[in-house]
């Protein structure tokens, strides 16, 4: 199995983002929580395969979604790119965003970003820069 593991990662993030802003996820925040942060690990593709089916890379992708409150769109966009800098700094690849999004709320701000980042086998989480 490849190196990589969504529970380990998501407890990271929550640890160092959680200063800024309330982390969780596949959550649909409240209005005390804002700013609110949601993360979710959309896909974790498999590759590389050998002939008996072991895989020796994994590609997840996360996605990063950040609420608040009163058209909070600076605050939105400083958490976003606290966000980014920490998967970056990971080895993650920015796909897209953070960029603002359309919210079915017009009070409420949206910013989303996706990362992405191969793990081969043997390879652990850490900070890469």
């Amino acid at each position: 199995m490849a190196g990589f593991n969504w529970n380990q990662f998501y407890t990271l993030f929550k640890a160092k983002m959680g200063d800024s802003c309330t982390v969780g996820r596949y959550t649909i925040p409240k209005l005390p929580t804002y700013p609110y942060c949601d993360i979710a690990l959309l896909d974790n593709s498999g590759g590389n395969y050998d002939l008996q089916g072991h895989e020796s890379s994994l590609t997840p992708l996360i996605t990063i979604t950040v609420y608040d409150n009163n058209y909070g769109d600076a605050r939105c966009y400083e958490v976003s790119m606290k966000a980014k800098e920490l998967m970056l700094s990971y080895g993650f690849q920015c796909r897209t965003g953070p960029v603002k999004i359309d919210n079915t709320d017009p009070a409420v701000a949206r910013w989303v970003a996706r990362y992405q980042r191969i793990f081969g086998s043997g390879d652990e989480l850490r900070k890469l820069r």
